[in-house]
């Protein structure tokens, strides 16, 4: 991380560039995991949105897969309060598949996002993919026998539900974000399925290494 550049406020500005027009006082909603991409997201887009009359809001999935989930979903909030920022727990309930869990985990997370965006009447959700995230689903995706369209990644914007998803941080390294919080004394959590070797991502990463 030694050597990284801090993202500032212009920097932000420069990022949400390319997805403008919004509304003269924007309102924003950014998926929050608690680790330091989204809550770095977190805090960039609440003062961006205060700087223009709006406001952001933090929204944080508790998959509810592992016994730790409810308490590192209620410390995100925590942290998102701490911000200024309004935070709300959404939880995914009810039986979990016993295969295929990855996909399931994040089809339910965008289908519970976008329903609290449009309960809110928010067009615009940010989530936190960066750089190493882009890298890493080229990787996933070419191991997978992708072709052209999925080799290019993720969108910087997309639509579901009619909501407009955000990820202005795809051009930035993971490194920079927690340069950001570290010089603005944040503190993040790790999620162990990160270093999970059996998580698809996690083996991308190592490749990708």
């Amino acid at each position: 991380m030694s050597g990284a550049a801090p993202l500032d406020d212009r920097d932000f500005a420069c990022l949400m560039a390319p997805f403008a027009p919004f509304e003269t006082a924007p309102e924003l909603a950014v998926a929050v995991s608690g680790g330091a991409d989204s809550l770095c997201l977190a805090w960039l887009a609440a003062r961006w949105a205060r700087a223009r009359g709006g406001a952001a809001a933090g929204l944080v999935v508790d998959h509810g897969l592992r016994p730790e989930s409810a308490r590192e979903a209620a410390a995100a909030a925590a942290n998102l309060r701490r911000f200024g920022m309004a935070a709300r727990i959404l939880r995914w309930t009810g039986p979990k598949p016993r295969r295929g869990v990855q996909a399931a985990a994040r089809e339910a997370r965008y289908a519970l996002l976008t329903a609290a965006c449009r309960e809110n009447g928010v067009l615009h959700l940010l989530v936190g993919h960066h750089a190493g995230d882009q890298a890493e689903t080229a990787v996933i995706r070419r191991a997978a026998g992708s072709g052209p369209a999925g080799l290019a990644g993720m969108a910087a914007v997309a639509e579901r539900d009619g909501v407009r998803i955000l990820r202005p941080l795809l051009p930035i390294a993971p490194a920079r974000l927690r340069a950001t919080l570290i010089r603005r004394g944040h503190a993040w959590t790790e999620d162990p399925s990160n270093d999970d070797p059996a998580q698809t991502r996690a083996a991308a990463r190592r490749a990708l290494a």
